[in-house]
């Protein structure tokens, strides 16, 4: 069979192929043009969302929320026993989801949120570049940047993988945000507790002095024009910061520790800017840990060559590829040799243990 037919066996009722050659392998201009499309699916879905969030008819539109907010941050940050449960609530969560100790270290979110809102409360020329940095730069180039350091240190797969979690994430956030919307802090600063309307344009809070700064009108303009303007829960720039954070962290502990401090110099920002409140920071970070612990699977099956690939070999992955893991591994005697049982839960790396799996059958 020529070239020229065999490119025309399009396989349309298995998404897994495409151009095939008459080997049966993908053509390799095919098989690129499907891992990006894999790649920014979710990213475009998730930006046609929110650039089409301003031609929804406000009657369409559920009430503006302009109080929930800060009475949740009265009640889960501020008030002593409300702080004390919700860290307990956190802990044994985080408990219940990853069987790790480490969950126990939840109990510190709540308490560096408030600090980091303490740390925000006095503006000042030195903090507006400061809060800057993160909010206006790094939070737009970050996932770019960091997509293109997986495809560069762990593989095309993991990359894909990240893109896509980050994709499907904000695309959950602009849903959330339309059905529930929200007002930012601004909004509280300029007009208190009176009810708001779809009409009203966005501000750029704590942006608009750094406007002055830099002599420009950049983001004055930008969040007076943004099309989502009562979008304040989740918050997306802390979903971006948790979630890649989390992702490095897979990769090598080190790195998602360093990584915490982006995370917390990003939260301090965006308070200090009067963009989010500390619940919209809480559960952007629940949006991307959620994420991420759906993400975590195919990270696992992705096997990419970064130094911590071995170190995510779940249970449940291993018991769904058994019989593979028999064709290539059983020996003569009925032994697996050299199988390494790992699990990682939240961070936690255990120790290697070889098993022998003597006696086990597994009917082909």
């Amino acid at each position: 069979m020529s070239i020229r037919a065999s490119l025309r066996r399009m396989c349309l009722c298995n998404p897994r192929q495409c151009f095939r050659h008459s080997d049966g392998s993908c053509f390799p201009v095919c098989g690129f043009a499907k891992q990006a499309f894999l790649a920014i699916l979710p990213l475009g879905l998730w930006l046609i969302a929110f650039s089409c969030a301003q031609f929804v008819p406000s009657a369409w539109r559920p009430g503006i929320s302009v109080d929930v907010l800060p009475a949740l941050d009265e009640l889960l940050f501020d008030n002593s026993l409300g702080l004390v449960c919700f860290a307990a609530v956190l802990v044994a969560s985080g408990w219940l989801a990853t069987r790790s100790h480490l969950s126990t270290l939840l109990v510190f979110v709540p308490l560096v949120l408030r600090g980091l809102r303490d740390l925000a409360a006095v503006p000042s020329t030195a903090g507006d570049i400061l809060a800057f940095i993160p909010y206006g730069v790094l939070h737009y180039i970050s996932p770019f940047l960091f997509a293109l350091y997986l495809w560069w240190s762990a593989g095309a797969k993991i990359a894909i993988i990240f893109t896509q979690a980050i994709g499907t994430q904000n695309l959950l956030g602009v849903l959330t945000q339309l059905l529930f919307p929200t007002a930012a802090p601004w909004y509280n600063d300029m007009y208190g507790f009176a009810p708001a309307d779809y009409s009203m344009p966005g501000s750029p809070g704590g942006l608009a002095r750094v406007d002055k700064i830099l002599g420009t009108h950049m983001y004055t303009s930008a969040f007076n024009n943004s099309p989502l303007v009562f979008g304040a829960m989740p918050s997306l720039h802390s979903g971006f910061a948790v979630l890649i954070m989390l992702f490095a962290m897979h990769m090598s502990r080190r790195q998602g520790s360093v990584l915490m401090i982006y995370v917390c110099w990003q939260w301090w920002a965006t308070m200090y800017l009067r963009h989010h409140y500390m619940v919209d920071l809480f559960v952007g970070g629940f949006y991307s840990s959620v994420t991420y612990m759906v993400a975590r699977r195919y990270l696992v099956r992705a096997a990419g060559n970064y130094p911590g690939a071995t170190d995510y070999k779940l249970l449940d992955v291993m018991l769904g590829d058994l019989r593979d893991m028999k064709s290539e591994s059983l020996n003569d005697q009925g032994l697996w040799e050299n199988t390494i049982l790992k699990s990682r839960r939240a961070g936690d790396r255990d120790s290697l243990k070889t098993a022998s799996l003597e006696g086990v059958v597994v009917e082909a």
